[in-house]
């Protein structure tokens, strides 16, 4: 497959999942900041109260008519992000801008929360499927809903699975995790392969160890900081990476380095921004 470029101006229909994390809300923003006029966004999160104030934050920063902005609640297993996206796209069809067809299409899959504050290792079968549905599952239910809705034929797309060396190799406390990281990952890149005949691109991005990665509890209520699962004393001594940072270089990737769709990329890969 040939290297790709994007121009993100253009007329877009965004989702970002999982937006409740600073860097899901800086993915948010900036991506906002650069789409087309007649760009909508979905954004969608578990948690209400944070999808409140990132929807004030977007209309009081972007100060512009060119995108708008909906937010979705996921319900706790996120199996309700399909009928979201599904509505969100009915709603702008049928209104006033009926006959103005996406340019492109782009899906960022974020953590939110999973990223800063969860270390667990589900005891219950019950638990284990409930945590393999919103880690797995539902986010290759959204994408398959993305690939196939009538709404956007013929339609260029990115999907954008926000992922993590670190997570993908084998942690204490984190096999579950780990496990459904390395899942999505060949997902995405199985996904690249398939769908690239139809213009889907795909890109499995590494954000670094992030700044606001906050200390975690086991399933006992033990505080670990993150530093304590990780062995190589190299990985540790990289620099801490800021969520707009993260977010910049993901952009920067897009648009000037240029991708190569179904390969991952790490944000220490390169240190240029």
């Amino acid at each position: 497959m040939a290297a790709k470029r994007m121009d993100l101006n253009r007329r877009t229909f965004l989702v970002l999942s999982g937006s409740s994390n600073p860097l899901g809300q800086s993915l948010a923003l900036e991506f906002c900041r650069r789409l087309a006029s007649g760009s909508v966004a979905l954004i969608l999160d578990e948690d209400q109260e944070q999808l409140r104030k990132l929807e004030n934050q977007l209309q009081n920063e972007l100060k512009s008519e060119n995108v708008r902005v909906t937010t979705g609640q996921l319900d706790k297993s996120q199996s309700n992000g399909v009928q979201l996206m599904e509505q969100a796209l009915k709603d702008h069809f049928g209104g006033q801008q009926a006959d103005q067809r996406f340019e492109r299409s782009i899906i960022l899959h974020n953590e939110g929360q999973a990223a800063t504050h969860v270390l667990l290792e589900p005891q219950s079968t019950g638990d284990w499927k409930a945590y393999v549905q919103q880690q797995l599952y539902a986010p290759v239910a959204l994408n398959q809903m993305w690939l196939q809705s009538k709404y956007l034929e013929k339609v260029e797309k990115l999907a954008v699975n926000v992922t993590s060396s670190l997570m993908v190799r084998p942690l204490v406390h984190s096999g579950l995790l780990c496990s459904c990281k390395r899942a999505r990952d060949m997902y995405f890149r199985a996904m690249a392969a398939e769908e690239h005949r139809f213009g889907v691109h795909v890109l499995s991005f590494s954000p670094g160890l992030m700044a606001t990665h906050e200390s975690q509890c086991d399933v006992n209520g033990n505080r670990i900081n993150p530093g304590e699962l990780v062995a190589s004393k190299q990985l540790l001594q990289l620099p801490r990476i800021q969520p707009h940072q993260a977010t910049l270089k993901l952009i920067n990737i897009l648009e000037e380095i240029s991708f190569v769709s179904g390969h991952d990329v790490d944000y220490y890969d390169t240190f240029v921004l």
